[in-house]
């Protein structure tokens, strides 16, 4: 459903991002990085492959690059609004628990995106 936000709409998706990511932080600033898990069970898509580790640090770097431009560029909102000041460095999680991040985000964008449309057949 959403919801408004000092003049933006944030769709249900953006929320379940922020809060997984924030739960994330929360976990690692508390030094309880090893309760960071998984699904053990977790499958891409489509019979995509699994993630490879450079793509799990590209997504981590990309993550930790968006933070530091927004907080760069609205300082005084981001203190402001939540008192941050610095990027949450989630390039600081170890190998596996980056591959929980990235597996989980892409868990909760496959809950939100459209399905494939199936391949047009062709006919004969």
């Amino acid at each position: 459903m959403g919801r408004m936000e000092e003049g933006v709409e944030l769709r249900d998706e953006t929320l379940e991002v922020i809060d997984y990511l924030q739960e994330i932080l929360q976990k690692l600033d508390a030094g309880l990085e090893s309760h960071i898990l998984g699904d053990p069970f977790y499958v891409r898509a489509d019979g995509k492959p699994p993630f490879t580790d450079e793509q799990v640090d590209r997504v981590i770097s990309a993550i930790d690059a968006e933070f530091a431009i927004e907080i760069s560029l609205y300082p005084g909102y981001h203190k402001g609004r939540s008192g941050a000041n610095t990027t949450p460095d989630f390039c600081r999680l170890s190998p596996s628990a980056r591959r929980v991040v990235v597996e989980g985000l892409d868990a909760i964008h496959r809950r939100y995106a459209e399905p494939l449309a199936p391949p047009e057949s062709k006919a004969a």
